[in-house]
């Protein structure tokens, strides 16, 4: 048990750091130029490819994770 709410602990925050980071990233993509290594694309691509689809198996965890206790308690 003990597990389970230090995972459901650890996904909540890091999920909220991750939405905190993708509008940094948005806001480099609507201010800065683009250089050679970190052009516009990178900065979109990066919040596409990272941190969409790390948070959205964080949720699919938390989702599970209800599921199976709203099934225990039955």
């Amino acid at each position: 048990m003990k597990d389970k709410k230090h995972m459901v602990k650890i996904r909540k925050k890091r999920i909220k750091a991750l939405k905190k980071q993708i509008e940094k990233h948005e806001d480099k993509i609507k201010t800065e130029k683009g250089r050679l290594d970190t052009t516009k694309d990178y900065w979109r691509k990066e919040i596409d490819s990272k941190f969409l689809r790390r948070i959205e198996e964080d949720e699919d965890f938390l989702d599970d994770l209800d599921n199976e206790n709203y099934s225990e308690e039955k």
